[in-house]
């Protein structure tokens, strides 16, 4: 992993007795999410030991974790290993490691964690992997093993670590803190190898009533597919809120016609394991409503101004609307909207990001707002785009920095795992995204 290939566990040591090893580990909040933080070269490699390292780090098969450092949520139930980088165009690598508390050792590496990405630049630095910086705003470039691609995360550095205080708020984390902007520009492609894996800004679909209904399909960390509400039918406006739940309330009939149109969807991308039975049970792809700016009362009561947005949303996928907007979805969304003649694009309010300029895109969802920056270059033609900036603010806070104690005298079955599977991994997505809120 990166230069050091050595995984030779040097850090660790064991207690006096023997009973125990003792190993390095660092807590870091990242976002709203809290994760172990090890450099690459002490522990073991994926498959030679690490995920049965893992679950003892956090005290599985134990869904709270107690005889470990625990976290009963997927959100405090993460682990990031980082490490310098051998290829010339990124500073670390970066493998995030998902383990599940409710299942008793599952683990994942399907998929790339924004909250705790926003981390890594401040692990990295605090462990001098990133000499010679110089004071001010940088960039760090990780390359995520996970997704294959690289990710930027810029972040202000003093003293050569990163910096805490600031005045940047992240829904569910208390306070404030010092922004660390996590850009996902590099990550078109990654499911079907394509930002517009239809080879087109428009496709359209054709329902089982005869009604047709225009779609932009992106691939952009996450795979949506964006129609119009007010081309949806049965007196869709875009403006529609769940129930708690999550339940599709409204307008009747949306739910049977939003499961149809997400497997139309799939079916564009060549997707075709999925059936009408099936598709709603599926994460991907999202379908996902977009209207003109518009004045709304959100879950909580709170008006939602027209002036405030550049255009409304509504993300849905297995067989509920997210209360929110999904931070994976919403960088889809903001790419999409960046290039002209895509769904978004049309529906969106005159501006520079109108015009192919670049600038931030503040959408409206159920929950309130959520603001990104996006810069376009769309210099090779428009299904071709590729961008300079797509990001989000975060913060994150080195927590702790220290030794954890593993029993040398676990269990054998404490110590199997097992790669989750993919709807065990498509709730990481639902629940993650949840607390990702900016309000």
């Amino acid at each position: 992993m990166g230069r050091d290939e050595r995984h030779g566990m040097g850090l660790f040591h064991h207690d006096r007795n023997l009973e125990q090893v003792i190993a390095p580990v660092t807590l870091i909040r990242g976002g709203s999410s809290r994760g172990f933080y090890f450099e690459g070269r002490n522990v073991p490699p994926p498959g030679g030991g690490l995920e049965e390292f893992l679950l003892a780090v956090r005290g599985s098969p134990d869904p709270m974790g107690m005889d470990g450092l625990g976290g009963d949520t997927i959100l405090q139930s993460k682990t990031a290993i980082v490490a310098p980088s051998a290829r010339p165009d990124a500073d670390v690598d970066y493998t995030f490691v998902q383990i599940f508390p409710d299942q008793p050792a599952a683990v994942t590496y399907k998929m790339n964690c924004g909250n705790i990405s926003a981390g890594v630049p401040v692990f990295a630095l605090m462990k001098n992997m990133i000499p010679g910086l110089k004071d001010g705003r940088t960039t760090i470039r990780a390359f995520s093993t996970n997704t294959q691609k690289l990710m930027y995360m810029t972040l202000d550095v003093l003293n050569g670590e990163a910096r805490v205080d600031g005045d940047t708020v992240i829904g569910g984390v208390p306070g404030s803190g010092a922004e660390i902007l996590v850009d996902f520009r590099d990550q078109g492609g990654g499911f079907t190898g394509a930002t517009f894996p239809t080879g087109n800004l428009v496709d359209t679909v054709t329902l089982s009533d005869g009604s047709s209904i225009a779609v932009t399909v992106v691939d952009m960390v996450n795979i949506c597919g964006f129609f119009r509400a007010a081309d949806f039918g049965l007196g869709c406006t875009g403006l529609e809120l769940p129930a708690p739940d999550g339940s599709i309330v409204e307008p009747p009939g949306m739910l049977p016609r939003l499961t149809e149109l997400r497997l139309r969807i799939a079916e564009l991308i060549g997707w075709d394991q999925y059936t009408i039975d099936t598709i709603g049970k599926a994460t991907l792809p999202f379908a996902v409503s977009v209207a003109p700016p518009a004045d709304y009362a959100d879950l909580d009561g709170e008006q939602v101004r027209a002036s405030e947005v550049d255009l409304v949303a509504r993300f849905y996928l297995e067989s509920i609307m997210h209360s929110a907007a999904p931070g994976s979805g919403s960088t889809c969304l903001a790419a999409a909207a960046a290039v002209p003649g895509t769904v978004p694009h049309d529906v969106m309010r005159d501006g520079d990001l109108k015009n192919g300029k670049g600038g931030d895109l503040v959408l409206g969802h159920p929950s309130g707002t959520f603001s990104l920056h996006v810069e376009p270059d769309l210099s090779a033609g428009a299904t071709k785009v590729a961008f300079t900036a797509l990001s989000f603010p975060r913060t994150a806070r080195i927590i702790c920095d220290g030794s954890v104690y593993i029993k040398n005298a676990r269990p054998p079955e404490h110590s199997a795992w097992v790669e989750a599977d993919d709807l065990t991994a498509a709730s990481f997505f639902l629940f993650e995204d949840r607390m990702t809120v900016q309000k």
